[in-house]
């Protein structure tokens, strides 16, 4: 199978982690502590009977309890804490069944226990319920990109930008959006999937076009990891996880391509480092950035940066998450130009909402194992 090569100058190629889904929390303002407040002081006028008041209207004992409910779900869902969450929020639905904020954020935290279903069925009334809640559009939006429905991603994401032009978040969803464009038109994501396509054993054939890999002169290759150290949200445990990704990725190839790590970033073939700063990627939606220089032997050099801290406080970067993230530019970075459309693949075109310990796919470990394969040459 013929590899994606240039024949003459060496040339530079980009390559990102799967884009972010976004997902957001909805809360109720004014905020709990507002509620409480108003209740005092209608209280201080009030010794026969006790009302509760929301922007200055009264509503039932059980509507504000939802309330509190609502908002103890917040941070909660920051910490990753999800079925207590949704045990929490099925009894507020019960009180308010109205109340899109709790369908919202009910349908984030069932998404993150990957019960999508439910999720998207949540989603749905909340959006009903009130079209004017900017995070179920949001979050509708990311849980279709994580299941790999990229036209319906696209399309939730742009009646965000119509419906709410001015929102804190809207350049950060054009960015998705030109990200997700962008792949489809030149093809890192493939635009049509063949139903049992995903049931075959590898994906070179999806990816036919985006491939390259390094020559068996470069092997060992050379790998320098920068240290972390002062870069914000950086910690000790991560460098760790990048030197395991490597090694998962050695496993799956099983031996047909390993590495050798190098002090000097001036000795290495591959550097790697860290940064805090999404904008100081081409597209800002990442949480990385692979960049390979490639000849007509395949690749000679490259590079790998990886955001040390999370793009919303919905999906906090945990050990799990960051491993994804590098298994996925080291992929990139050994010759997988493209992305695949199969969740389980570590070359899905997009993050995943669910925190879980994932390692490669059998179709990852086939494809790598078949890319580094004698049999397939370079054309």
């Amino acid at each position: 199978m013929p590899l994606a090569t240039n024949k003459s100058s060496t040339i530079v190629s980009r390559f990102f982690c799967g884009l972010c889904a976004c997902f957001f929390i909805g809360s109720m303002p004014p905020t709990l502590a507002q509620y409480q407040n108003q209740y005092q002081n209608q209280n201080q006028n009030q010794t026969q009977s006790q009302q509760y008041y929301v922007d200055g209207q009264p509503i039932s004992q059980e509507r504000y309890q939802a309330l509190q409910m609502l908002n103890q779900s917040i941070p909660l869902l920051q910490a990753n804490r999800n079925q207590e969450a949704i045990d929490l929020l099925l009894q507020a639905e019960k009180m308010a069944p109205q109340m899109a904020e709790i369908h919202n954020n009910l349908g984030l935290a069932l998404a993150k226990l990957g019960r999508n279903g439910e999720a998207l069925q949540e989603l749905e009334a909340a959006k009903q319920l009130k079209p004017e809640l900017a995070a179920t559009w949001l979050t509708l939006g990311g849980l279709y990109q994580s299941q790999g429905q990229v036209n319906e991603a696209i399309a939730t994401y742009s009646e965000f930008l119509q419906r709410f032009p001015g929102h804190k978040d809207s350049s950060k969803i054009a960015s998705l959006i030109a990200g997700l464009k962008k792949e489809l038109a030149n093809g890192t994501i493939p635009r049509y999937i063949a139903p049992d396509a995903t049931s075959k054993d590898n994906y070179l054939a999806e990816l036919a076009g985006h491939l390259t890999r390094w020559p068996e002169s470069k092997l060992p290759i050379k790998v320098y990891i920068a240290s972390g150290k002062g870069v914000p949200g950086y910690l000790p445990q991560y460098t760790q996880i990048l030197e395991e990704s490597f090694a998962t990725w050695q496993q799956g190839a099983q031996d047909k391509l390993s590495f050798i790590s190098v002090k000097d970033p001036s000795q290495a073939d591959l550097v790697c480092s860290w940064t805090n700063d999404s904008n100081s990627f081409t597209n800002r939606a990442e949480a990385g950035e692979t960049v390979v220089f490639t000849n007509s032997q395949g690749i000679v050099k490259g590079t790998i940066k990886i955001l040390t801290v999370a793009q919303m406080a919905e999906l906090p970067l945990t050990n799990n998450r960051l491993r994804q993230i590098c298994l996925h530019e080291i992929g990139h970075a050994l010759g997988f130009g493209g992305h695949t459309r199969d969740p389980q693949d570590m070359m899905f075109f997009s993050t995943r909402v669910t925190d879980q310990d994932r390692s490669l796919s059998p179709r990852d470990a086939a494809s790598i194992k078949l890319l580094y394969s004698s049999a397939i040459g370079m054309h």
